[in-house]
């Protein structure tokens, strides 16, 4: 595969393990050698895990009609050879509420209007997919040590985090963390209640060449994502708020990582 325009087609088969052998290997040959068509890989694995989170709910959420039309439009994309029934318990992606449709919409949008740059634009596409996706499965009520959480993650994955703990001045309360991914690698994915409402703080324990030293505040699939370096890492936030809004958490979270 020479060109990156020829990978478009093959993107969602690739990802969904549906693609031939012979396709597999030039697609993992050509993302191999190039980063922006890596990305794009990796973008489209964030929207595709975001509607297998959501599986359970989505059955049975479609009208009859609307299944058929899908169905008619899958028949079309696949050649005849292909045209195989859907493997038990697996959703297509087609498959999905409007509000739903809506965020993954504008989540591949940034794919393939900001894929084939290496702007910050995509890294807030994957980390606002990702956000809708663990907010789904979070415990919401839990209320977890932060120092706790800093100690296990440092023992299990060999990095430092400071998590910032839950402030009633912001109304930020800390529910969870766990370790997630985008195409800078894994992350730590720090999860909060706030204003009840859902709140993510990422960290990587590296500076993201798509991002700066001064904020930035990029909105995608729905959610305002700021982005910024600070002494080697890349830190972002996602959630549903405006730049005033979300102008504390984040200097919050800058006090709080320079008080190591």
């Amino acid at each position: 595969m020479s060109d990156c325009r020829n990978l478009e087609p093959m993107l969602a088969p690739y990802v969904d393990g549906e693609a031939e052998p012979q396709t597999r290997a030039a697609i993992d040959r050509h993302i191999g050698l190039c980063p922006p068509c890596r990305d794009l890989v990796a973008a489209e694995r964030a929207a595709r895990e975001v509607v297998l989170a959501r599986r359970e709910g989505l059955r049975g959420c479609a009208t009859e009609r609307l299944r058929r039309r899908c169905e008619a439009q899958r028949a079309l994309a696949l050649p005849a050879t292909r045209q195989q029934p859907p493997r038990p318990g697996f959703i297509r992606r087609t498959l999905v509420p409007l509000s739903m449709a809506a965020s993954l919409l504008l989540v591949v949008s940034a794919i393939f209007f900001f894929g084939l740059n290496r702007g910050v634009e995509l890294l807030a596409a994957q980390l606002a997919a990702d956000h809708v996706k663990c907010h789904l499965f979070a415990d919401h009520d839990a209320r977890p040590d932060p120092l706790l959480l800093s100690q296990e993650w440092k023992r299990e994955r060999g990095w430092p985090v400071r998590v910032p703990a839950s402030t009633p001045k912001y109304d930020l309360e800390l529910i969870g963390m766990r370790q997630c991914g985008s195409s800078e690698g894994p992350n730590a994915h720090i999860l909060y209640n706030w204003h009840g409402t859902e709140l993510s703080l990422y960290v990587m324990n590296s500076a993201s060449p798509r991002a700066t030293e001064h904020a930035q505040l990029v909105r995608k699939a729905g959610q305002e994502t700021v982005i910024w370096n600070e002494e080697g890492r890349t830190y972002a936030i996602v959630a549903s708020g405006t730049r005033r809004d979300l102008a504390p958490i984040v200097d919050y979270v800058k006090l709080s990582a320079r008080s190591w």
